[in-house]
């Protein structure tokens, strides 16, 4: 069997009980203040949280974007370098000198320049070098690359140190005629020279705007690396700065020039990094730590994340507290009060100053409320008490009534010498004392609304017995099966009355020429709000009663058609049994006693 339903079931039933719980948790008062609290304080809080938020993401990529715009200044410094070298070669090259005034001048370029460059050379058309000035003596030929394409053209082409093939030199070449003793131009040439790609502290002037990049041990450090990043070299000779970067951003740093990007930059918990194209093709990669002011505006976040949820959350459990003194403590009492009012006691809830007024207005409306009530269910209590009295009363009287009644129908009877006249009026008066027992019930017992048939049918049978005269013989066993049931006096004097035709018939005519039986009667309670009556005997039955001489088919037949109509009174069903005697069956709608009656 799939377990799959189950399952869904299973989930189905955790929503609803998830759901249910939420439910009950806002069907409280304390519940829907926090969320009331909760919804006017998330627009705040959330303006606060997203301009933290926005505040936090700029301090952590201030250290990329610084890295970013370090690659910028170094392309830039290094640009301004080149141009200001360039400037000096194409400045001498102007001078219309010869071999030795062009050699001297170079001395000259370099001495004022404080020895910077490795070289600086003159060239022939050819690219040989004639005469270098500089610590680099042997230089190769200029190569093509280094040649500049046209007049006023300025080569510029890396230079790779052999040993970390990382770039080291630029090398910058400019067109030049040189002249003879004369002063004529006598063939071209060209003037070249390598600058150094590292930068030293130690011979920056203060006016230098790169000292602010190298510094001992500064918060920038930067490395050249080779096209494909297996190297790197500090950019700083004597800054102090790490040989190689960390080899998880070198890693980084070759899949980046893998993907061809020409600048990209990552943050991680102990700096920046970015790397970069400068001038020439060479890549760059530099790093910047955190400063003093944005670690302390990321622990000022993580402070101002922690405090903001603190203060929210002391908010919401003094909002809950104060909802619970100032109003959901009064509420209580107001409910328990009502609820003790309910159940009968008083209903008693003094205002103060702690109560809303919304409560103590409706505090007020309460305690004016019960006390128009207490008045009226007081009038209604004196009123009840006097129409049952009064129905008392009633019932008493018809009580005595139809016994007078049946008084006189007995003496009538005895002044009447006709057998069928009499019996007439000795069924009549059977019928009118049926009647007066049930009232006396209802005025005895105090049931004003509801009859108990236990009691009520035992001593209607026993009193027709008497009245027929076979209670003292003892020739017919009564046998009394009813059940502990109330009915209502609407549907116990049609019952009655039925019961009064089928004893009284039966007695006289089941079991003639003084044969002994047995007569049973019974009333129990069904399902579904229904009852059944039975009377069942063990005489003659009615085929035979209508066919002794001493009965007389008119009386016997006015007995049936009362108990029928009777019968359709009830709203039940009459069935007739003739097999080892006579048996009445009725099943009968049992209508139930209303609660305020049952219970006064």
């Amino acid at each position: 069997m799939s377990v799959f339903p189950s399952s869904g079931h299973g989930r189905q039933g955790r929503h609803r009980s998830l759901f249910s719980r939420v439910g009950r948790v806002f069907d409280a008062v304390r519940g829907r203040m926090m969320a009331i609290i909760l919804l006017a304080a998330m627009p705040i809080a959330l303006i606060g949280g997203v301009q933290a938020w926005h505040s936090y993401r700029a301090t952590l990529e201030a250290p990329g974007n610084r890295t970013d715009l370090t690659v910028s200044r170094i392309d830039l410094e290094l640009r301004h370098e080149s141009e200001h070298l360039s400037s000096l070669l194409q400045a001498v090259s102007r001078m219309r000198l010869d071999d030795a005034g062009l050699r001297h001048m170079l001395e000259l370029v370099q001495s004022l320049t404080g020895r910077h460059y490795s070289q600086i050379a003159l060239a022939d058309d050819r690219g040989n070098i004639l005469s270098a000035v500089g610590p680099q003596k042997g230089s190769p030929p200029l190569g093509l690359d280094a040649m500049p394409r046209f007049q006023g053209d300025v080569g510029l082409v890396a230079l790779t140190d052999p040993a970390t093939h990382v770039p080291a030199y630029f090398r910058i070449t400019v067109s030049t005629t040189i002249y003879d003793d004369a002063g004529r131009p006598a063939r071209p040439g060209y003037l070249t020279a390598i600058m150094p790609l590292s930068w030293r502290s130690a011979i920056l002037q203060a006016s230098d705007p790169r000292l602010d990049l190298v510094q001992q041990n500064g918060p920038v450090e930067i490395w050249v690396v080779d096209s494909h990043a297996h190297a790197a070299v500090p950019l700083c000779s004597d800054c102090n700065w790490s040989l190689q970067p960390p080899e998880r951003i070198m890693q980084w740093a070759r899949a980046t020039l893998a993907m061809g990007e020409e600048q990209a930059h990552i943050t991680l918990p102990d700096g920046s990094f970015s790397i970069g194209r400068v001038q020439d093709g060479v890549h760059v990669l530099t790093m910047t730590r955190r400063n003093a002011g944005e670690r302390h505006a990321v622990v000022m976040f993580a402070i101002s994340l922690v405090s903001s949820g603190l203060l929210l959350l002391m908010g919401l459990l003094g909002a809950s507290k104060s909802a619970d003194v100032l109003v959901i403590t009064p509420l209580r009492q107001l409910t328990t009060s009502v609820n003790q009012w309910q159940l009968g006691g008083m209903y008693d809830v003094r205002s103060n100053w702690a109560m809303p007024l919304e409560v103590r207005q409706l505090a007020h409306a309460f305690s004016k409320a019960t006390r128009k009530l207490a008045r009226h269910e007081k009038r209604l209590e004196r009123a009840q008490a006097r129409q049952e009295l009064l129905l008392r009363e009633m019932h008493h009287r018809v009580k005595n009534n139809l016994q007078i009644v049946a008084s006189l129908l007995n003496l009538q009877a005895g002044r009447i010498r006709q057998p069928a006249a009499r019996e007439e009026f000795a069924q009549a008066r059977d019928r009118v004392r049926a009647l007066a027992t049930l009232h006396r019930y209802l005025y005895a017992d105090g049931e004003l609304y509801s009859l108990n048939m236990q009691s009520f049918v035992r001593e209607l049978c026993g009193q027709i017995m008497h009245a027929i005269g076979e209670s003292d013989e003892g020739r017919i066993t009564l046998d009394i099966r009813v059940d502990d049931l109330l009915m209502v006096p609407d549907q116990a004097v049609p019952l009655a009355l039925i019961v009064t035709e089928a004893v009284s018939n039966t007695i006289k005519y089941a079991f003639p020429d003084r044969q002994h039986g047995t007569l049973e009667v019974g009333l129990r309670a069904l399902s579904g709000d229904r009852a059944c009556l039975w009377i069942a005997d063990n005489g003659v039955g009615m085929a035979a009663v209508r066919n002794h001489p001493g009965t007389e088919e008119g009386r016997s037949g006015i007995g049936m058609q009362l108990i029928r109509g009777f019968a359709r009174q009830l709203g039940g069903e009459l069935q007739m049994f003739e097999e080892n005697g006579t048996r009445y069956v009725l099943v009968f709608p049992l209508k139930q006693p209303e609660q305020d009656e049952t219970a006064g």
